[in-house]
């Protein structure tokens, strides 16, 4: 059978979120739309707790499939797998860490019909503990304004506020790059949007984003995840090049370069900021006019391109300390 929508959900190390996840997507007031869970083997309780909740929810049973990887093979591949099954005209993904409002799905499918646009976006919860904000995503309605905008990092590159045309995907070839799950979603949103042909904003917040998750992969934590961003940037790069539109975006890719290597000045480690200076050099000049970046930052990206490594050492120095005070005081406490 066909749908409207296929959402797709892949579930690693989820167990103490896909309880909600799950009761939000199950009480979707769109009716004909397809769940697709895939089990990326995380060894946790995630799938039991998934399987106990849908137990709940009798008349959705047959529009859901747990589908379940051979090993771990992480975001990326799962979604590919998921896109394989999806029998929905349109597609949108969730994280099984996040949870949507009942009316979402129901609302974008009523927008991207309306409209008939191959990529409609909204505007999303940021979620911690105690507070929630609501991030705009306001951006010129073109897909070329919009593949600027997510390389320049104001548009967030996330696929879950977004609704895509299933045609889009297919006819284009357009899969997520295996075994690569830290900016997969930039890497593939590029490619969505520079091949749409029309494309909408819906200014409304439906995804809630959770902040609170230590096993999210939003979180770089290591050597793989930071090569994973480096390798998805110089595909982006690569495919920019590819079809022909490197000059058009090149002030773009420029503040990618940039975006890709900024957790290295997060270090307390001179050997980042070494690093820092020699991953694409040529974008050194640009440090101080990437806004995303706190202005402190900036300064010390600009000293490491210097080289001013006594000052990269003074701030070092004063924030080690700063973290050993931390520390200490929390330990007092």
């Amino acid at each position: 059978m066909s749908y409207l929508l296929s959402i797709i959900i892949p579930v690693f190390k989820a167990e103490s979120f896909i309880k909600k996840c799950a009761h939000s997507l199950m009480q979707q007031s769109l009716r004909d739309l397809q769940f697709i869970f895939v089990d990326d083997k995380g060894n946790d309780e995630s799938i039991s707790i998934l399987k106990e909740v849908i137990s709940e929810y009798p008349a959705r049973a047959k529009d859901v499939l747990i589908l379940e990887n051979s090993e771990n093979l992480g975001a990326s591949e799962s979604r590919n797998v998921g896109l394989q099954y999806a029998e929905g005209n349109y597609v949108t993904f969730c994280d099984a860490d996040d949870w949507i409002d009942a009316d979402a799905t129901e609302t974008l499918i009523k927008h991207i019909l309306a409209l008939d646009v191959d990529i409609l976006w909204t505007d999303f919860f940021l979620s911690h503990r105690a507070t929630e904000s609501v991030q705009t995503q306001r951006c010129v309605e073109t897909p070329e304004e919009c593949v600027k905008a997510l390389l320049e990092e104001r548009l967030h590159g996330a696929l879950w506020n977004k609704i895509y045309r299933k045609e889009l995907f297919d006819s284009n070839n357009i899969r997520f790059p295996s075994r690569r799950d830290i900016w997969e979603d930039l890497y593939t949103n590029v490619r969505l949007f520079y091949f749409a042909q029309t494309v909408a904003y819906l200014p409304r917040a439906f995804y809630h984003y959770v902040q609170y998750n230590s096993a999210s992969l939003a979180t770089i934590r290591n050597e793989k995840q930071l090569a994973d961003i480096i390798a998805n940037t110089q595909s982006t790069i690569d495919f920019l090049h590819d079809v022909g539109a490197e000059e058009r975006f090149k002030d773009q890719i420029q503040i990618l370069k940039l975006a890709c290597k900024q957790t290295l000045l997060f270090s307390t480690d001179r050997k980042s900021f070494r690093k820092w200076r020699e991953l694409y050099p040529e974008s050194n000049d640009d440090i101080l006019r990437f806004k995303q970046l706190p202005l402190h930052l900036r300064f010390l990206g600009k000293a490491a391109s210097m080289k001013l490594w006594p000052l990269i050492d003074a701030w070092i120095f004063m924030k080690r300390a700063k973290n050993i005070f931390s520390k200490s005081g929390n330990i007092a406490g």
